[in-house]
């Protein structure tokens, strides 16, 4: 964490000489700060970040399933990462593979039941967590602004890809 605060203070200081490339500094340690912060939170449900989200993926595709590949894309993870997150959520009884019933050569993964009754205990928390820091740290013009501006800056993104 130090490390992004230390990129968080040279992108901010305005002596960095770096044009908008600080923009890119900011919101990348603002990244690094929040998956840190999300770790901690998730750490006691012995989730990460990256599993917690790989999991709500999985949760809200249809039929609750997925293969690596379309979860590595929903994602942003590498896929060999992908692996290693689907096989530790499968070792802690979370996820399963699913034969694929169209080809025999896929595997799918799904959601098990104590894997959703986790997702159903910790997503609310999650949620009035997010919502907690968001009030403290903005009010409700600068989150309307912060959210737009966010938007655009990722329909610009989108764009370039």
């Amino acid at each position: 964490m130090e490390a992004a605060e230390r990129a968080h203070k040279r992108a901010t200081d305005g002596a960095s000489g770096l044009g908008h490339v600080a923009l890119f500094v900011l919101l990348r340690s603002c990244n690094i700060m929040m998956t840190e912060r999300a770790n901690r939170l998730l750490e006691p449900h012995g989730l990460s970040a990256v599993s917690f989200i790989t999991m709500m993926s999985l949760y809200g595709r249809p039929e609750n399933l997925a293969n690596p590949s379309e979860l590595s894309d929903a994602t942003g993870e590498t896929r060999g990462n992908m692996t290693r997150i689907c096989d530790d959520l499968v070792d802690k009884g979370w996820m399963r593979r699913v034969p694929n019933a169209e080809d025999r050569r896929r595997v799918d993964l799904s959601l098990t039941e104590p894997g959703m009754a986790l997702l159903k205990s910790v997503a609310p928390q999650m949620r009035r967590n997010a919502d907690d820091f968001y009030d403290r740290s903005f009010d409700k013009n600068e989150k309307a602004a912060l959210q737009g501006l966010l938007t655009r800056f990722a329909a610009a993104l989108a764009e370039e890809l």
